[in-house]
């Protein structure tokens, strides 16, 4: 896989999951590029278990674009929720 390449059908589908953020079951395209284009900051803590998703990470986003990811100040609750609604329309 390519820097920034697509995912398999596989992660799109299989890969749905419990956010505690939302509450709700998002798919993992959803978790992997909710923060503009970005990563959730804790898809690593939601998928250690399921795959190895910092080998997932490293092939699709460079160090810089993770950087971005996982540092600053994480959005609310409700900061996520209004975007996706918004991100819907």
């Amino acid at each position: 896989m390519i820097k920034g390449g697509e995912f398999p059908p596989f992660y799109t589908h299989a890969m749905n999951i419990y956010c505690h953020q939302l509450g709700i079951i998002v798919e993992f395209s959803y978790c992997i590029s909710m923060n503009e284009g970005l990563p959730c900051r804790n898809i690593i803590g939601c998928y250690k278990g399921r795959t190895d998703i910092i080998v997932i990470l490293r092939e699709k986003f460079t160090d810089e674009e993770l950087r971005k990811a996982f540092s600053g100040t994480p959005k609310s609750r409700i900061e996520r929720i209004m975007e996706s609604l918004k991100n819907k329309e």
